[in-house]
């Protein structure tokens, strides 16, 4: 509240000797009038200021108390083992603070745990071909057209290696299966007709019987095929390096990194053939997963490219190419020796993105995503078995599925043989995750900046000398 305020200046215009002769002749009476009316109006204005001052000093001395009960009564936020975070409000004290640190500090130790015991599982025995020059990340010799004469020599026969070690094989070939039925006529000719050659028998009983054995012969031939085989394998399903010519060092990396991922894909396959009561492997005859008609590995993505919204491309579209060969060595443009990506950063938030599939990831600085397309002749009543199988294999995730039925007679007669099984024909979207505190461990520096991470550089004595950095043989390592 604010005190009335008076115009002092007008005093000067006023004639005082009146005025004393006037309280002279009605003091009296001017004095009762001050006493009754000026004196509460001065008493008014004082109250005024004094209550202002009041107020104020009251409205600080509330705020210092406001600010103290916060102090004694603060919000905080617990988090708990399934990621449900509850905010209570409780009075704080040295017991409290002591408590909630220890909790924080475990349940940092949990998730840091649970990564290691993640990046472990993703890495398995996946380590690089041994070589005799380190290759990965950089080749000890900067000349890297020397690669055709290190790396092809050994990566190729890393991919044959993976398929002996899972059984994998094609059926016998026609001439191999014309062969066993013509050794079979004639001895049937010979030991069952007791006719010396093709042209004496004119019997059309033998004639059938010949034909009958004759159909036996071929369908023994490839059953013996198929008692040895785990699954069949398509001529071109998956796409080998080649034996020579100039290749880069990151061209090298993809072919080693689609050779992990193939030992997962194999493996997962492998598991579920495996027969659970004995640990026997199964033939294909009474197997899960009967042939793999065509393997195809996308490339990596940047995580530039990742974050664009795009649809997911459907199963049967073509996959990528194959890793780009580089070109010849009087075209090679010098590499670039500087880091352009990001660190990876593990405690980074996940952000999912649902228009590229139902699982909403994509590559970022903590993982790259590989897509394979995968196209199977599976048993029909097993398929749930075999995609439980790519569920638990290294964070496989099968994001499209297409079925279609088999004619098993029709594929028999092309040399596959299926078994008694309905079978249908399995096109599906694998999409894999490969942690980059691993991989880029061994990833060449024009590799990181395509993918844009900077990534876990290699430590200065892993390059000392030539057999630093040399991995065990895929050939010991990569079994099933």
């Amino acid at each position: 509240m604010n005190a009335p305020k008076f115009d002092l200046a007008a005093l000067k215009n006023i004639d005082f000797s009146k005025v004393i002769a006037i309280a002279k002749q009605r003091g009296v009476l001017m004095a009762c009038t001050f006493i009754i009316v000026v004196i509460p109006v001065v008493a008014w204005w004082f109250r005024g200021g004094i209550k202002d001052s009041i107020h104020e000093t009251m409205s600080k001395r509330s705020k210092e108390f406001d600010k103290i009960v916060s102090l004694e009564k603060s919000s905080i936020t617990v988090r708990n083992p399934v990621g449900d975070p509850k905010s209570e409000t409780v009075s704080l004290n040295s017991t409290l603070i002591d408590a909630l640190k220890a909790r924080n500090e475990s349940l940092e130790n949990e998730v840091k745990g649970v990564y290691r015991s993640a990046l472990e599982h993703n890495k398995k025995n996946h380590d690089i071909v041994q070589t005799k020059q380190v290759v990965f990340p950089k080749p000890l010799q900067e000349n890297e057209k020397l690669l055709e004469e290190i790396f092809l020599p050994v990566i190729g026969p890393a991919y044959t290696v993976l398929l002996a070690n899972n059984r994998v094989n094609t059926p016998p070939s026609s001439a191999d299966v014309l062969e066993a039925v013509k050794q079979r006529e004639i001895s049937f000719i010979r030991d069952d007709l007791k006719k010396k050659n093709r042209s004496e028998v004119t019997d059309p009983k033998e004639i059938e019987q010949l034909a009958q054995a004759l159909s036996k012969a071929r369908l023994d031939a490839l059953l013996e095929g198929a008692r040895d085989t785990a699954v069949y394998l398509d001529t071109g399903a998956i796409r080998m390096p080649p034996a020579k010519g100039f290749i880069s060092v990151d061209t090298c990396f993809t072919w080693q990194w689609d050779l992990w991922v193939l030992d997962d894909i194999f493996h997962a396959i492998s598991n579920v053939n495996t027969n659970v009561k004995d640990g026997v492997k199964s033939s294909v005859i009474s197997a899960p997963v009967k042939r793999i008609i065509s393997i195809r590995i996308d490339q990596p993505s940047s995580v530039a490219a990742a974050s664009a919204t795009v649809e997911a491309p459907p199963v049967e579209t073509e996959a990528t190419d194959a890793p780009a060969e580089a070109p010849e060595p009087a075209a090679v443009v010098a590499a670039t020796t500087d880091a352009t990506g990001e660190p990876i950063a593990p405690a980074s938030e996940i952000i999912r993105d649902f228009k590229i599939s139902f699982t909403g990831l994509k590559s970022c600085q903590l993982y790259d995503i590989r897509n394979v397309k995968l196209k199977l002749i599976v048993s029909t009543s097993d398929l749930p078995k075999v995609l439980d199988s790519f569920a638990k294999e290294n964070f496989m995730t099968v994001t499209q599925l297409k079925i279609s039925p088999v004619d098993s007679f029709s594929a028999a007669r092309q040399g596959f043989i299926y078994g008694a099984e309905p079978c249908s024909e399995v096109s599906m979207v694998l999409q894999t995750i490969w942690l980059r505190e691993w991989t880029t461990f061994y990833m060449p520096l024009g590799m990181k900046n395509k993918l844009g991470t900077r990534g876990i550089e290699k430590p200065p004595a892993a390059e000392a000398g030539p057999d630093a950095g040399e991995a065990k043989s895929t050939s010991e390592t990569t079994k099933s």
